[in-house]
């Protein structure tokens, strides 16, 4: 069903660009950087000193690849289907208890962070909610040598698990200088199929009248459990255990080079 309304938003987005003039249809390819957690991380999930979430030691960045359809509407109003590649990642540390060190100056500290291959197929409709021309150059096109669109982006879709490291479970154990810290953790398939939704903003760059470049960054929220990774810790003599679970929520960061494939309706008169 899910796939259904997807392939259907792509034929309305299609069937779309003959009804509005000044219509413009693009082929944006981006690329860029994701970071994933585990879903509930940031709301106290686990039990302390063991954290379901990367931290800046070891931030877990992996690279986004994205190709998108957009159709473009008096370049104030936007819709655009399409395809990315991308990661389904967690990570976890720990920092060893002051009271259970052997290390006579702090408590050691380890991370692990591992993921596998996702696949996006999101629908975004954008709204611009802010522009800034610079030095206009012609008063009858109103062509301006540069010019800045900020454009609000709402939308959803389907994640899809690759199939890849779907067994990369198992211990990452190693003494430390002073104390020892060992991760075991399993990776249970929920779903291979899911939905999310997002949310963000993309800058649009002018030059001359034609769009150039576009910076978007975006948060993502998983709607449902692609992973469950059972993960059992130790550090020294203590010993515990959470359940994390992976839904493919993160922040992304992509560049993209617009491509206009065609233009619909008249051109302002010379």
């Amino acid at each position: 069903m899910l796939k259904l309304l997807y392939l259907s938003l792509i034929l309305l987005l299609l069937s779309t660009s003959v009804s509005y003039a000044q219509s413009k249809l693009y082929l944006d390819l981006r690329s860029g950087v994701n970071h994933n957690q585990a879903e509930g991380a940031y709301f106290g999930k686990g039990t302390r000193p063991f954290k379901p979430y990367s931290t800046l030691r070891d931030m877990s960045f992996d690279e986004q690849g994205v190709v998108m359809l957009r159709l473009q509407m008096e370049e104030k109003l936007g819709i655009a289907a399409g395809y990315s590649g991308s990661s389904l990642a967690w990570a976890y540390s720990l920092q060893m208890p002051q009271k259970y060190t052997v290390n006579p100056f702090h408590g050691e500290w380890k991370g692990h962070g591992t993921g596998v291959y996702m696949h996006q197929l999101p629908v975004l409709l954008s709204k611009t909610f802010r522009e800034i021309n610079i030095r206009e150059i012609d008063t009858i096109r109103h062509t301006y040598l540069a010019s800045f669109r900020l454009d609000a982006v709402l939308g959803g879709g389907l994640n899809r698990l690759g199939n890849n490291c779907l067994d990369c479970g198992g211990v990452d154990a190693g003494g430390l200088f002073y104390d020892t810290i060992d991760f075991r953790q399993t990776i249970i398939v929920r779903r291979k199929w899911g939905g999310f939704l997002m949310g963000g903003v993309t800058a649009r760059f002018y030059r001359l009248g034609k769009e150039r470049l576009n910076l978007s960054i975006y948060y993502t929220q998983g709607l449902t459990d692609m992973l469950l990774v059972p993960v059992q810790y130790q550090y020294n003599s203590q010993r515990g255990a959470t359940t994390l679970h992976i839904r493919g929520s993160g922040v992304s960061a992509t560049l993209g080079v617009p491509i206009r494939l065609k233009t619909f309706g008249k051109t302002p008169p010379g």
